[in-house]
């Protein structure tokens, strides 16, 4: 694979804005219905659950509890589900924590044991600890390893709340609809931080998936990668962006990777390619990756490879050096990484459409026929780019409000998207939004019949949490 060599002298400008920054490490909106590749059905994951859907909106009962992420695999009879549950006992914790982390767990809590013994007062103790995320694992690990000593040391107010601590688990797993259900299969992998995306590969050979870096750094993940037929998964980059893709042949990832080590919200980064499999399937990571671009790092920063062996990626577009005046007049674009170009970077956006496009652009996807790009943000802006001519045309317009739900493909030229509903009379209605599937210039309700929870829920202008 052609590579660019990436410098690793830039400066990050002092006097960016505040605005830029907002624009660069935004979230991303979730995709809470996902079309299988067939478009015979969709997953819809909505009330902490999975449920299916079929062409017409007909829902199906709950099938799957505590499911948040989804992904199929070609056959559309199988997915990976990435989903939730909780545990009060430290054996379950310390098989997800591994070895490492499990002793940093019990050196903190015996060093607040200590304290304990010599008259320190829980309250003050772990008024620190409230801050930290992994809070409920340290606790949990105190009360079984300590028990009615430590509950001799706490108020009966404070050993009712230890009592109840539970720690929140994550896990991906294999399922396969069986009849009108969905059978839960192998388990890939289970650990504290959250699953963020998941990209089943080419010939469903394995899934790649990114979670949190850890359970106090959201901002940036965690690259892994397991076999779809196996416990177990590995690491393959750490400090990366949230959505990364598989080359055309399955073999290799493209994912954006900050520069350095450290958390700080405006830094470097640079779009890599890494080989992870062997011609038989089975896990070869490579040493190092190879670097293709700069960019400026964001969590959200997506990455979609094409089958001509183009790589599309969203940054924001800087020129140093550059004055505070500026610098909030900065968007997103699109871009190709092209190894058949002399000049790899290939803006997708001509400079006369970019005003119709929003100016973040951390949701895209492509049709799968590689024609057009699916455009979607948290005010729900809905636009579609059409790759070959640059040309942006608008389905929905963002407003003040956020409101939740990905656009999604179901097949090249139909998609679903969130439509709000129109306010009458100055009423707030009562579905704040519905799910629509169009095809060309038609539109239809899938979620007509769906209840009002349900949808608000989903779709709603609060954000979730």
């Amino acid at each position: 694979m052609k590579t660019v060599s990436v410098k690793r002298f830039w400066l990050v400008p002092a006097a960016v804005s505040a605005a830029v920054l907002l624009l660069l490490l935004s979230g991303c909106l979730e995709k809470t219905l996902v079309w299988s590749p067939d478009g015979n059905r969709a997953a819809v994951i909505a009330q902490g659950a999975l449920y299916l859907c079929d062409a017409d909106g007909n829902l199906s009962p709950r099938l799957v509890p505590d499911v948040y992420q989804a992904a199929w695999l070609s056959d559309s009879q199988q997915l990976v589900l990435a989903r939730k549950h909780s545990v009060d006992k430290w054996a379950p914790l310390a098989r997800t924590l591994g070895p490492e982390r499990v002793g940093k767990v019990a050196s903190e809590a015996e060093s607040l044991w200590k304290q304990l013994e010599t008259g320190g007062k829980w309250g003050i103790l772990t008024m620190e600890l409230g801050k930290k995320k992994d809070q409920a694992v340290l606790k949990i690990f105190l009360r079984e390893h300590y028990g009615d000593a430590l509950r001799a040391k706490v108020s009966a107010g404070e050993w009712d709340e230890l009592k109840s601590v539970q720690a929140e688990i994550s896990e991906l797993v294999m399922a396969r609809i069986v009849g009108e259900q969905i059978q839960p299969g192998t388990l890939l992998h289970e650990g504290l931080e959250r699953i963020n995306d998941l990209r089943v590969s080419p010939g469903d050979r394995a899934v790649a998936f990114t979670t949190d870096m850890a359970l106090d750094n959201d901002k940036e993940c965690r690259l892994l990668l397991a076999r779809i037929d196996a416990t177990g998964a590995v690491t393959v980059a750490e400090h990366t962006g949230t959505y990364p893709d598989w080359t055309a042949d399955g073999r290799a990832l493209a994912y954006v990777q900050a520069l350095g080590g450290t958390k700080d919200d405006l830094r470097l980064g640079t779009l890599v390619s890494r080989e992870v499999l062997d011609e038989n399937g089975q896990n070869r990571i490579a040493e190092k990756p190879a670097e293709l671009a700069g960019l400026l790092f964001g969590k959200a920063s997506r990455v979609r490879c094409l089958q001509d062996g183009r790589i599309l990626f969203n940054s924001g577009e800087f020129n140093l050096p550059v004055a505070a005046n500026d610098a909030g007049v900065e968007r997103d674009n699109l871009f190709a990484w092209d190894p058949a170009r002399q000049a790899t970077l290939v803006r997708m956006v001509p400079r006369e459409e970019e005003e119709n496009l929003p100016k973040n652009l951390t949701f895209f996807e492509v049709s799968p026929d590689e024609k057009q790009v699916l455009v979607g943000t948290f005010k729900g802006h809905v636009c579609l780019l059409t790759l070959a001519t640059g040309e942006v045309q608008e389905i929905q317009a963002g407003v003040k409000d956020n409101l939740q739900g990905a656009p999604v493909w179901r097949k090249s030229g139909e998609f679903t998207y969130t439509r709000r509903t129109v306010t009458k009379d100055g009423r707030k209605p009562v579905r704040e939004a519905e799910v629509i599937l169009r095809s060309g210039k038609t539109e239809k309700v899938l979620s007509q019949s769906w209840p009002d929870a349900m949808v608000n829920e989903l779709f709603s202008s609060e954000e979730r949490k």
